[in-house]
């Protein structure tokens, strides 16, 4: 078996760099109030009159939306918006509307703030025991799902917390969340946003109660509705650079952070590690390297079978990711030094949470021939702060950087690079930017020289800051502090039922859940049996 080393930490021309998902954007405080009994039922009891038409379910809630005033919240479990349906409600109360556009008069309706939840009373709580952790008077479990109001596909990477409290996570690649806030904030609305996406406030109240499907409306910008500056792209890159030190965080900070990497080969996963960290962060006039991690928790599947021919390991751990805080380890699209090698373009105008932000688009120019960076960064249309950026290794030399990532090969296997992506985002905290989440992903294809199939293997890397803390920061004591160059599936595994206790994460695709599953219960068998051979 070849045990290959994938290297994620590489890059740009003269540096040592390649690395390997947003949190947070500021809104303002809300509460969120139950609606009293009798309220309630005046509510119920309003006659309201619509269209006769065919209509999918999605839609007539939201003419009854429109109506009313009132959001509706359900869990697709439970509701199928996507049905056809030809409701006939003239002159009825909204419980009849409701009832007749469900078909079903099992359904049950709370009225929290301006949402109505739709529910069932026999309904089992949606959860995978992976989430099912034991909460405490002092935590409110939060979890739901992220879907485009059109395609009604899942929103990878939307940005789901409390803004004003440094708290957030980021929803997975089914657009399921999983957030746990201080039970002492549950009056607050809970911010969805995503770029391109219009922000949606939701009552914490109402998540908390099951897990519900949240639908985001894309958001057009009109050239009309803003103020386009006819201002040269590049020059707005070098302006945005500029402000790093005024827009980004002028002191240091502790940032919990979850972390988590992985290696999927012919469609299985080899490994997968998780990982909790304190990161004391010093401000982006420091270089990263000045940055310290403490581990707090962390744990591992390794499924590597004895028939696997080839296995993988992700280089580099979290100093991947924070190298990939390009505010603070400048790439080449934005050193002054080599700027000039790419051409910028402005792509277009945006939302990100509540920002209109510029898109600017660049790639290497035609006359350099080595393989660099191609993608897009987000420049606040306001304050020029950097948003963010995604952007991969130029498509076109590809081919050429193998060399860059395997650290150690086998002659019998030649490996190609196929793919590599990386994902960077920023977050508004205390008027200052602040690193939130950073993605890395590296898609390669593997055959035995003999042969003429090549199989697929993919390897990422993922980090989302869910809490920010910017009162009495010092740096850890060096014996706390953890390597950043360690390789997390080194590391032993240890079972705990109750694992992350009431740290937030990043909830794990169903995929993952599976392979997640499939170790837990070899564990406990190995744990039954020891009990078994040791009695006391």
């Amino acid at each position: 078996m070849i045990n290959d080393k994938i290297d994620n930490s590489y890059f740009f021309i003269k540096r040592i760099w390649l690395y390997g998902t947003r949190i947070l954007l500021g809104f303002l405080f809300f509460f969120s109030l139950n609606v009293g009994a009798q309220e309630a039922e005046e509510i119920f009891q309003k006659r309201l009159t619509l269209p006769t038409q065919k209509i999918t379910i999605y839609n007539a809630l939201n003419q009854l939306s429109d109506s009313t005033g009132y959001l509706f919240a359900y869990s697709s479990n439970d509701v199928l918006s996507d049905r056809t349906i030809r409701p006939n409600i003239k002159n009825m109360t909204l419980r009849e509307a409701l009832f007749q556009i469900l078909e079903d008069t099992l359904f049950k309706f709370r009225i929290i703030d301006k949402h109505i939840l739709i529910y069932k009373e026999t309904q089992q709580e949606v959860g995978s025991t992976y989430e099912n952790v034991v909460e405490t008077k002092d935590r409110l479990a939060i979890k739901g799902r992220i879907l485009d109001s059109k395609s009604k596909q899942p929103i990878i990477y939307a940005t789901v917390g409390l803004p004003l409290f440094g708290i957030g996570t980021i929803t997975n690649q089914d657009g399921t969340f999983f957030l746990k806030i201080p039970s002492e904030l549950a009056n607050n609305h809970i911010i969805i946003s995503h770029i391109g996406y219009e922000s949606k406030e939701v009552s914490a109240t109402i998540l908390s109660q099951q897990p519900v499907d949240i639908f985001l409306e894309t958001n057009y910008i009109s050239i009309q509705e803003v103020f386009i500056r006819n201002i040269e792209p590049q020059f707005l890159v070098r302006e945005a650079v500029s402000r790093i030190p005024t827009n980004f965080n002028t002191d240091p900070s502790y940032l919990t952070a979850f972390y988590r990497e992985g290696v999927v080969k012919d469609n299985k996963y080899q490994n997968y590690s998780e990982a909790i960290f304190s990161i004391y962060k010093t401000s982006y006039s420091h270089s990263h390297e000045s940055d310290q991690v403490k581990l707090l928790k962390s744990r591992k599947i390794h499924n590597i079978e004895q028939t696997d021919t080839i296995s993988i390991k992700l280089r580099g751990g979290v100093n991947s990711a924070l190298m990939l805080d390009i505010t603070k380890n400048l790439p080449d699209f934005f050193d002054t030094e080599t700027i000039n090698y790419f051409n910028f373009s402005r792509k277009d105008i945006i939302t990100i949470g509540n920002r209109t932000a510029y898109e600017i688009a660049f790639e290497q120019k035609p006359n350099i021939s080595e393989p660099l960076l191609k993608g897009v960064v987000y420049i606040d249309m306001e304050n020029l702060a950097i948003l963010g950026a995604d952007f991969e290794i130029n498509p076109k030399f590809i081919s050429s950087v193998a060399e860059m990532f395997i650290l150690k090969r086998n002659r019998k296997f030649i490996i190609k690079p196929e793919r590599v992506y990386y994902s960077v985002r920023y977050s508004k905290v205390n008027e200052s930017y602040n690193l939130s989440h950073v993605r890395g992903d590296l898609h390669f294809k593997y055959r035995k020289r003999k042969s003429i199939f090549y199989s697929p293997f993919h390897t990422f890397l993922e980090l989302v800051v869910t809490q920010i803390e910017t009162q009495n920061v010092k740096r850890f004591d060096r014996r706390e502090v953890e390597k950043t160059t360690t390789v997390f599936t080194d590391n032993n595994y240890e079972f705990d039922e109750q694992f992350w206790g009431d740290f937030n994460i990043i909830t794990p695709e169903q995929s993952i859940f599976d392979a997640l599953n499939q170790i837990n219960s070899k564990i406990e068998q190995i744990s039954i049996k020891n009990e078994n051979n040791n009695p006391n």
